[in-house]
């Protein structure tokens, strides 16, 4: 990769029950976890919520991108990430499969730009192609009605 580029986030815990996740962008605050008062069998899960948000970010708006690339106008775009826990040979529990789903919606002018953009967004994203040798990654992309 020639045109390599290094990005970093910090952590830092707060406390018995707080972390703070330090992004460094303009555009989106540190993420802040606290878990004062709630019981641990509600704990579960932040980590594998973040991993889904990133992909479903990094998937949609690369997915926006490649449409407004296009002159597309997008007039709805909503999106949800879920997964499947298991276990690996060692017993550890790991993500075993991924699902991303889109719905989008746009006037029947731009049908042919969305056809050219989901066919790109097979190759997925930079989050989603990094992680399909580790996990299984399915997505879907549906064109609804306007809200």
């Amino acid at each position: 990769m020639t045109d390599e580029q290094k990005f970093s986030v910090t952590y830092e815990r707060q406390g018995n029950d707080g972390h703070r996740v330090g992004l460094g962008l303009a555009a989106l605050s540190d993420l802040k976890v606290d878990y004062t008062g709630i019981p641990q069998e509600q704990r579960g899960g932040t980590a594998t919520r973040l991993l889904l948000a990133s992909a479903l970010y990094c998937f949609a708006s690369t997915f926006a991108s490649a449409l407004k690339a296009r002159g597309a106008d997008i007039l709805g775009l909503t999106g949800r990430a879920s997964c499947e826990k298991g276990r690996d040979s060692a017993y550890r529990t790991k993500i075993l499969s991924m699902r991303i789903e889109l719905y989008v919606a746009i006037d029947d002018k731009d049908a042919a730009v969305l056809e050219k953009a989901k066919l790109l967004m097979e190759k997925g994203c930079l989050v989603t192609y990094s992680l399909e040798d580790a996990i299984e990654i399915e997505h879907e992309i549906r064109r609804v009605n306007p809200a």
